[in-house]
């Protein structure tokens, strides 16, 4: 087997034909315990962890395998509300039935600050991987806003879901889908351009704060086809924001 590094993604070469695409994320001081700096139910720590590393093995056309979430408080109860939120975010993929959920939690003392750690495990036929790429005049696009702590309303409509990462890697004029998490939409961008080896060009005018910390992934950049933007948005119901070309 081979491993490689894509960006925040580890990559490893199963066979001629597939790859297993792992990503991870973390949370600490969010939920409901004595030392949260940030005061949400359990279950929303859960959901929004599970969110971002799904979205990630999705983003480039992954179907997730495994969930393995590595819990620092006790099962009872606030562990198993972190699950509960888990699978709530495992419930849009549609496929929750085929994808183990496995992990540990802590036991053996007592835990007043609440964190957490989620890898998704998916897998691609290389091939669908290799294809998934940003191409030169396409324009860049921010589908969702970047919100982060107490801005993140899991019913916020104007926020990435599970489910729109699946509506745009089936649209056919979407190349590249790329998260946005704490380093905001210009470093992914720099790191979009990097791997691509292409360069942008910004919009004059952008109404987003391009450095502003999207928290669990409340947004991604799109890189979409100029002849099917309108298209694009009249299919999604997320918000859509050009900030500039390749």
């Amino acid at each position: 087997m081979k491993l490689k590094k894509f960006r925040d993604l580890s990559l490893v070469s199963i066979d001629d034909d597939k790859l297993l695409v792992i990503a991870c994320d973390s949370s600490g001081a969010i939920g409901n315990k004595e030392k949260d700096v940030v005061k949400v139910d359990p279950s929303i720590i859960g959901y929004f962890t599970c969110h971002v590393s799904l979205c990630e093995i999705l983003a480039v056309g992954a179907k997730p395998i495994s969930i393995v979430n590595t819990l620092s408080v006790e099962m009872n109860n606030t562990g198993k509300k972190i699950i509960s939120g888990i699978k709530k975010a495992l419930k849009q993929t549609e496929i929750a039935e085929d994808i183990i959920v496995t992990g540990s939690t802590e036991e053996n003392f007592e835990v007043c600050q609440t964190g957490m750690g989620i890898t998704a495990i998916g897998a691609v036929d290389k091939n669908k991987f290799n294809k998934v790429k940003a191409k030169k005049d396409e324009l860049i696009i921010v589908a969702g806003l970047p919100k982060v702590g107490n801005e993140v309303d899991i019913n916020d409509r104007d926020l990435l879901t599970i489910k729109k990462i699946l509506q745009l890697r089936e649209n056919p004029y979407v190349s590249e889908i790329l998260p946005v998490g704490s380093k905001g939409i210009l470093y992914e961008l720099n790191e979009l351009a990097r791997t691509n080896n292409l360069k942008y060009i910004l919009e004059d005018k952008i109404n987003l704060d391009l450095k502003k910390s999207a928290g669990p992934a409340t947004c991604a950049l799109l890189t979409v086809n100029k002849n099917g933007y309108d298209k694009l948005k009249n299919t999604i119901d997320i918000p859509l924001n050009i900030i500039g070309s390749f």
